[in-house]
């Protein structure tokens, strides 16, 4: 597939999904995580990828298809697909985000989040990349357990 014909599909997908996010009742916008959106069982679950720079490089590159359209290239989630949406995406690097797990962040992206419509990439992305993903969300928040440093 052409690089245009992918970016016009990823744009009429995008569209149709506002559409029915603004369309549903009873949406609301993003509650900052008050409830949880991965089981307690997820917490247990272990990160095979090693945070260095070659997984987070090639996490930057699979959120930048997958999740920056709503969650943006900086995870602030400020993008004009974001700022339509009724129930918001999740501010990647918000306080709301500090204690999460990885294992919490894999099961999301595994599993999306039904309320607030976030599509689950288990048939979409291999186990493989979904850690990968794990690795550059903590990324995003300012976590790199490889350096120790602060993003």
């Amino acid at each position: 597939m052409t690089r245009t014909r992918r970016w016009i599909s990823v744009t009429v997908v995008t569209v149709a999904a506002i559409v029915i996010w603004a369309a549903e009742p009873g949406a609301s916008a993003h509650d900052g995580h008050k409830r949880k959106n991965a089981p307690a069982s997820a917490k247990k679950l272990k990160n095979p990828s090693t945070a260095n720079d070659e997984t987070v490089s090639i996490g930057r590159k699979l959120f930048t298809q997958h999740c920056a359209v709503c969650h943006g290239e900086d995870g602030k989630s400020q993008t004009d697909v974001a700022k339509a949406m009724k129930i918001k995406p999740t501010d990647l690097t918000g306080k709301e985000m500090h204690g999460i797990t990885d294992g919490e962040i894999y099961w999301v992206i595994t599993n999306g989040i039904k309320p607030n419509r976030m599509p689950a990439f288990k048939l979409k992305a291999s186990n493989e990349e979904r850690w990968q993903l794990t690795v550059y969300v903590k990324h995003l928040m300012g976590e790199h357990s490889h350096t120790g440093a602060k993003h």
